[in-house]
């Protein structure tokens, strides 16, 4: 069975639209399999739980298993997702937040690599509210920078909390009980703190990146993608945390230090004063990606260009359908 994780908190605008891109997946490409779906919210005020539910009477039948994982509070990012990877059926699983879209590409491609893999990394592209997708090549650096962080490197640069593998997939043999309790113990960071505690536990495990979109992040001015909005400064705190939390365990005197410059660099990011925010890239995390930018620059800027151009156009179309899709769900419930 193939689970579909999808987790929300006062979206009710927008999760239909993520949920109808999860239909678009199983019709277009879902080659018979059985789907399992789970949907977590937050404790969400706005609705969000009535909306879901009046998708579902209409779209239930595309599943062979459905959880709703409805909290009366909110608890936080983490506690939602480590909630709905515990309901999880079988070994292949994607999630995606309730205000981004799957993309309109074949999903079960990408979790068929795990044949070969331990763990895929993915790219993204990101879209406004209206749609739009932006373009801007430089906005996707740290999508690529997926395709050459690898070995000693990604593990180093995971637990100096860099957002590679935000959008990777994984085997659910990966998902050890002190990964889950790694989880828990934060609010925001559940994608960081999930592959950090992985690639602490499984050193050897392989991966491989694939530059194809997988998810669509959409921007607004309360999410974790918008630099100025309050969710974005408790996320930057909370990976100052994971940078603490890996130093205390930490061996190496010259680790440490560095582990130690990035909390603090973390800690800088969530600065009023913008000349304060400028010390963040005098950090570890910014000189690895300046290290692979400039080892790398000319398959990069190739890459960058590969992953926009090549999928833009069709990427912007889906945003626009899933939005009228979701329309005429909401019309007709």
């Amino acid at each position: 069975m193939f689970t579909f994780v999808v987790t929300c908190y006062n979206q009710a605008d927008v999760v239909l639209q993520t949920l109808e891109s999860v239909k678009y997946q199983i019709r277009e490409f879902g080659r018979g399999q059985a789907f399992q779906l789970i949907v977590t919210d937050d404790g969400s005020t706005d609705g969000s739980p009535d909306a879901i539910r009046g998708w579902l009477a209409g779209n239930g039948g595309l599943f062979a298993r459905t959880d709703l994982l409805f909290r009366e509070e909110n608890g936080g990012i983490c506690v939602n997702y480590a909630a709905a990877l515990n309901c999880i059926e079988g070994e292949r699983f994607i999630v995606v937040n309730g205000d981004d879209l799957l993309a309109p590409f074949d999903v079960f491609e990408i979790t068929d690599r795990l044949d070969e893999a331990d763990i895929v990394c993915t790219a993204f592209l990101k879209f406004t509210g209206s749609g739009d997708v932006i373009r801007a090549y430089g906005t996707y650096l740290e999508v690529i920078l997926q395709n050459f962080i690898r070995g000693k490197t990604l593990r180093h640069a995971v637990r100096l909390g860099c957002p590679v593998m935000g959008t990777a997939v994984y085997r659910k043999s990966l998902l050890t009980e002190e990964v889950l309790e790694f989880i828990l113990k934060f609010r925001t960071v559940n994608d960081r703190a999930c592959f950090q505690k992985i690639l602490g536990e499984h050193e050897g495990a392989r991966v491989v990146y694939v530059n194809r979109p997988f998810i669509l992040y959409r921007i607004s001015g309360t999410s974790i993608s918008n630099f100025n909005s309050p969710t974005r400064l408790l996320h930057n705190k909370e990976v100052a945390r994971l940078c603490r939390a890996e130093r205390e365990r930490e061996e190496s005197a010259a680790f440490r230090l560095l582990l130690l410059w990035q909390e603090k660099s973390a800690y800088f990011r969530t600065c009023s004063n913008r000349f304060l925010r400028l010390l963040r890239f005098f950090s570890p995390y910014f000189a690895i990606m300046f290290w692979l930018w400039l080892r790398h620059h000319g398959e990069i800027v190739r890459m960058e260009r590969e992953l926009v151009d090549s999928h833009l156009e069709k990427c912007r179309a889906h945003c626009r359908r899933m939005e009228a899709c979701a329309g005429e769900s909401r019309t007709s419930h």
